[in-house]
């Protein structure tokens, strides 16, 4: 975090200072390259000091934070109309994190992982210490179930690993194409805000906005009616709202821009709630290599996005349309998605040891 942290900074402040077109081309990139892998790290920086009773919450409230950043960027370019200064101001954002992050401790999940076992109970004592407990937990008590599902195998891992069957090959498949379709919608909803009419400082402020109750009720529904359940019925709404905005007169903008908001409702739901749900659906071996390709197939969604915004030229919706179609067609797909199995069942043992810890 640190390191993303202080090239956010770095690279952001330069590039308002970039001399020429080729030099801002990959600086941007750079910047880029670095803000994505940074919402990543904090992500699974925050999961793996969360227990299982509050993951959810957790989870899509770092998220929810991801939608105040585009508000903000919406706020500011409202009131800044100069690029570089603009660019500058958001580039501060991230200073104030750079004084404090050096005290943030690392993971007991990644001091264990290196074999720091002393850190990682004196980590583990101290959480304790600062929530008016006594630790009872010892790190050799998480190290057995560790040891005895990786001693009897060696079989090095590949992304092969993740097609090791054909119910685990349609299961991959299934959520590859959720990463790419919630990581597609949710970019052009919140890009192609601008092209609805209206002001596009407020219509991109009002995609922001709408996100946050979205991974509220993500929450609520996803720890009362399970995951599954949560994510289909999203991209059903999703692909219902893009459709409906084909059909809308030209000269009723509000109309447009309210079904836009509820596209940009529901597939926020579903974008947020992949993250979670690949993790539960993989065995302990393959689940960081499930969320790793997932994150991959994620960021050629949103490279696509731009592009597809731009088929606005020819005809104003047709990135709606575009996203429409994919999310409909993929909640009909969803049963690949059981959790009834035993991979699944695989894909619930660390939450289960985390809750005996």
């Amino acid at each position: 975090m640190m390191f993303t942290s202080l090239c956010q900074f770095v690279l952001g402040v330069s590039v308002a200072f970039s001399g020429n077109y080729y030099i801002f081309v990959v600086l941007r990139f750079l910047l880029a390259m670095v803000s994505s892998g940074y919402l990543v790290v904090v992500f699974v920086y925050v999961t793996e000091f969360t227990g299982i009773k509050v993951r959810t919450w957790t989870s899509m409230h770092v998220h929810a934070v991801f939608a105040v950043g585009i508000m903000v960027v919406a706020l500011t370019g409202y009131l800044v109309r100069v690029w570089w200064i603009y660019q500058i101001i958001l580039s501060t954002c991230t200073s104030p994190f750079l004084l404090i992050c050096w005290k943030f401790p690392e993971t007991p999940f990644y001091l264990m992982a290196k074999g720091r076992y002393k850190d990682a109970q004196a980590l583990l004592d101290r959480m304790a210490r600062f929530n008016g407990l006594e630790c009872r937990l010892k790190v050799e008590d998480l190290l057995e179930p560790e040891e005895r599902e990786n001693a009897p195998s060696e079989k090095k891992l590949s992304i092969l690993s993740l097609f090791g069957s054909w119910r685990m090959a349609g299961r991959t498949c299934t959520v590859w194409s959720i990463w790419f379709i919630g990581s597609l919608g949710y970019y052009v909803f919140s890009l192609g805000s601008v092209n609805l009419g209206g002001n596009q400082y407020i219509n991109l402020f009002l995609a922001g906005a709408v996100e946050v109750p979205s991974y509220l009720v993500g929450c609520f529904a996803m720890d009362r009616i399970g995951r599954k359940k949560t994510c289909a019925p999203a991209l059903l709404l999703a692909g219902v709202a893009c459709m409906l905005i084909i059909v809308v007169p030209a000269d009723i903008d509000a109309m447009a821009i309210a079904l836009c908001m509820i596209g940009k409702f529901a597939i926020a739901i579903a974008f947020g709630l992949i993250y979670l749900y690949t993790c539960e659906l993989y065995p302990t071996i393959i689940r960081s290599l499930a969320v790793g390709s997932g994150s991959m197939i994620c960021r050629v969604g949103s490279v696509v996005a731009p592009f597809c915004v731009y088929l606005a030229d020819y005809w104003i919706y047709l990135p709606q349309l575009i996203v429409g179609i994919l999310a409909s067609g993929k909640r009909a797909h969803q049963e690949e998605l059981n959790p009834g199995n035993k991979d699944a069942e695989d894909g619930l043992e660390m939450n289960q040891h985390e809750a005996k810890a």
